[in-house]
């Protein structure tokens, strides 16, 4: 009996797709939730060939061995996603095809949110207090000592040096290491093993990507999300071809050498390709084309932090602030996140969905004082429309800090935590120019919002 004749045969047993409420696998065992187990014939499954056991715990757990226990799980889910009676939490990976590639996308960052948004809040307190130290620095004349920075000097007279690092090591928590974590959600909806997932995402992170030529964090998530796919694709092929009683050990050995090997060689260098493209034409457009580059950039950052290429531009700041004293490309950067705030409070108004509100109440106040992947991935992205109105709105504050010169003097988080790193004491233009982003934002999403009857 094949794989597919034995998931046939197990489905029959248990009194058909309908009886079926989720599924799993694990190394030897094929774990099934059903709705009524008083309708399984649990004596009959014991029976069929391939089936070593059969265990009834918290869950019916039909043993059929390493390997074969993948495919047999896969085999029954493809069976009840095609049956007309299916009503089984195990057919995500088709109801993913059928929403399109941006709620897939919104899918993988969804599960993210809840450590964006805390991390995302913890970063912006302490940008506003390190930032304050450092302009108590400069007044004060505040200098280092042999174990501290001036800033930290200054925070310790104010007894806040251990909040900040405590806050620091929260902000790290969930940024430093997002690339793993949207390795191993994408590995999710790509169904395929998610801590393999996760490992393809630390590849990104390597210290040791240095001697390869490649920089850490090149790529971008979205180079994490397509290397998953691509493993997803690998995982499935050498399953096929692998005995099952090799494929514990050499399943994923394999799946992981070829996948980070593509995605070393291939998908990285691409992607800094891309990257770099980006960059030299953002500097070109910011040097030649005054307002209408302002809200040509401001317009585009949106797509740029939802694939995660943002982060190459960091370099970049840093080189300007170290020649000039100061980067206009940065406040050009952060009207991304006016666009995004006045476009999730605008969904948030419109829908008449209770998830979507929840989620908006706590990522859009996370944008305003932060950051804007909260907003970006859990409320204007799977809106659709509201991920081109935000782009809009965000141009038209670019437009803004363009046309009042608005530069900042460091690099750290959007929003109001971004107040204190204006250079020369425009604060009062990088606000008025933040509410024109707003402003154009959450009028340009309402009406579209209305005009489609989205709720």
């Amino acid at each position: 009996m094949n794989d597919k004749q034995l998931a046939q045969k197990i489905i029959e047993l248990s009194d058909g797709a309908s009886n079926f409420s989720s599924i799993t696998n694990c190394m030897t065992r094929v774990r099934i939730n059903y709705k009524d187990e008083s309708k399984v014939d649990v004596e009959k499954i014991k029976e069929l060939k391939g089936v070593m056991g059969v265990n009834q715990e918290e869950t019916t757990q039909i043993i059929v061995g390493p390997g074969r226990s993948t495919k047999v799980r896969e085999e029954i889910e493809n069976l009840l996603s095609s049956s007309s009676d299916a009503e089984v939490t195990g057919s995500e990976e088709n109801k993913e095809k059928k929403q399109g590639f941006l709620k897939t996308l919104a899918s993988i960052f969804v599960p993210a949110i809840p450590a964006i948004i805390a991390s995302g809040v913890a970063m912006g307190i302490n940008n506003i207090i390190k930032n304050l130290a450092t302009a108590e620095v400069a007044e004060q004349g505040v200098s280092a000592t042999d174990s501290l920075t001036a800033q930290q000097v200054v925070l310790e007279s104010w007894n806040m040096l251990e909040i900040s690092t405590l806050l620091a090591i929260i902000g790290d928590a969930t940024f430093a290491f997002l690339a793993i974590f949207i390795g191993i959600t994408s590995a999710r909806v790509f169904k395929t093993d998610m801590i393999l997932g996760g490992a393809l995402g630390a590849i990104t992170i390597a210290s040791q990507l240095e001697m390869l030529g490649l920089t850490s964090g090149q790529g971008g998530l979205f180079g994490v999300i397509l290397g998953v796919y691509i493993l997803a694709k690998v995982q499935k092929l050498l399953r096929k071809v692998i005995p099952n009683i090799l494929d514990v050990v050499l399943t994923p050995t394999f799946t992981l050498l070829i996948t980070a090997s593509i995605f070393v060689f291939a998908i990285m260098p691409i992607a800094g390709f891309v990257s770099d493209w980006l960059i030299e034409g953002i500097m070109y457009v910011i040097d030649k084309s005054g307002i209408f580059g302002g809200f040509l950039l401001s317009a585009l950052f949106p797509s740029l932090i939802a694939t995660g290429l943002h982060h190459g531009l960091v370099p970049i700041h840093l080189e300007l602030i170290n020649a000039t004293g100061t980067t206009p490309i940065f406040p050009v950067q952060i009207m991304s996140n006016s666009g995004l705030v006045g476009a999730g409070l605008a969904i948030y108004l419109l829908s008449k969905s209770e998830k979507v509100k929840e989620i908006a109440k706590g990522a859009v106040p996370t944008t305003f004082l932060s950051v804007g992947e909260p907003t970006m991935y859990g409320v204007v992205l799977p809106s659709g429309f509201g991920f081109i109105t935000a782009s809009i709105g965000a141009g038209f504050g670019g437009m803004m800090i363009r046309l009042l010169d608005v530069q900042a003097s460091a690099y750290g988080a959007a929003g109001m935590s971004a107040i204190p790193l204006i250079a020369d004491g425009k604060y009062l233009q990088y606000l008025l120019s933040y509410a024109v982003g707003f402003t154009a934002s959450f009028i340009l999403t309402y009406i579209v919002g209305k005009l489609r009857n989205y709720s």
